[in-house]
């Protein structure tokens, strides 16, 4: 496969901000804060790699954003709930100041914020919400784009809307009665697949055929969310493919697929995380120039239908006809050792520092 070229945007910003300095944002308080601290090391050497300063500041479990400076041989693998509790200074843009002690000693300023945070309170636009209002740039999707995509249920309304295919699918909430598998057979087909709306890492996901496998996947899924999705379970290929933006629009990336290794059922956080031969990742995919063509296209077509900005991975369904479904898009994709966008983008020609540069220099362009 040929490097698809994705020209650099002009930098017009002065000499004297050629490097400017990156906060980095991860931990949280979701059920995927061991993903993001794995993300943000990737990350971190990535924008050291880059020429960017980078000032890590780590969000506990209990939201409190910390101040953790690093070594350059080391990076935190928790983060540190004894460390300076800061937030941004008021009527400074990008100055962290303590919030123990806001007028003592000052703390660094950052130019433009990087958020690795997954999931609920880190994805969904929250955060981004906070950035907005502090008047400090950003990398990734923006307020409306993250809440849109970190719900899953909106998200495949909007792209049935868009004409985009979806899995059939069906939506149940905490506080009403539980489905039946008999009842969801009828419109979805015996094999079913249970998710929470609003999670990702595969986190309280998986597979149902019966009335007893349904009941502990919606008691895993309501552990996680008071609304759950239940789908037909597609047989098939699961493929995958970045897309980043551009001054000249969205290009997508090479396309990989997940297939996952013995034992596991699908790709769930286990393969994803903590096994090594937990799954196969093949970059690229073995797919035809024709079918290359139209998941790449899907790929673009869905990050525009929600409002992407700057990045994504989209995920898709090939099924055995060869009809192809949307499943989800990601605004913050995964970035540890084993994430795929950034192996689909190193597989389309564009290493990790230099995809990172462009992000930055994305969000210094809109500010």
């Amino acid at each position: 496969m040929l490097p698809i070229q994705i020209p650099l945007p002009l930098d017009t910003r002065p000499a004297a901000a050629a490097s400017p300095t990156v906060g980095l944002f991860f931990g949280g308080r979701s059920a995927e804060h061991e993903v993001s601290l794995r993300s943000a090391a990737t990350l971190h050497a990535a924008l050291r790699a880059a020429g960017f300063p980078v000032v890590p500041v780590g969000v506990g479990r209990d939201g409190t954003w910390r101040h953790l400076p690093v070594a350059d041989a080391a990076f935190p693998d928790a983060v540190d709930e004894t460390a300076r509790a800061v937030g941004f200074a008021p009527g400074a843009a990008g100055q962290l100041s303590s919030r123990d002690d806001p007028h003592g000693t000052r703390l660094p300023r950052i130019d433009v914020a990087f958020p690795a945070l997954h999931g609920p309170f880190g994805e969904d636009g929250r955060l981004q919400g906070a950035f907005e209002s502090s008047g400090v740039p950003y990398v990734g999707a923006d307020v409306l784009a993250g809440a849109i995509t970190m719900d899953k249920d909106v998200a495949k309304r909007l792209l049935m809307q868009a004409g985009l295919p979806v899995v059939p699918f069906r939506v149940f909430r905490r506080a009403l009665p539980r489905p039946t598998h008999a009842s969801l057979a009828e419109r979805l087909g015996p094999r079913l697949f249970v998710k929470p709306s609003s999670l990702g890492s595969s986190i309280g996901a998986g597979p149902a055929h019966d009335e007893v496998s349904l009941a502990n996947a919606l008691e895993d899924a309501f552990a996680h969310g008071a609304k759950v999705l239940v789908e037909r379970h597609v047989q098939g290929r699961e493929l995958e493919c970045g897309v980043l933006e551009t001054e000249d629009g969205p290009v997508a990336s090479a396309i990989g697929e997940i297939v996952p290794g013995a034992g596991h059922a699908f790709y769930d956080y286990t393969a994803k995380y903590l096994e090594d031969d937990g799954a196969r990742l093949d970059v690229p995919a073995r797919l035809g120039a024709e079918t290359a063509r139209r998941v790449r296209a899907l790929a673009v077509d869905a990050f525009r239908a929600l409002e992407g900005r700057d990045l994504a991975r989209v995920d898709l369904f090939l099924d055995e006809r060869g009809n192809l479904f949307v499943n989800e898009v990601n605004t913050l994709p995964g970035f540890t050792a084993s994430s795929l966008f950034p192996r689909l983008f190193e597989a389309t020609g564009i290493a990790l520092p230099d995809q990172v540069r462009r992000l930055v220099e994305r969000a210094l362009a809109r500010a």
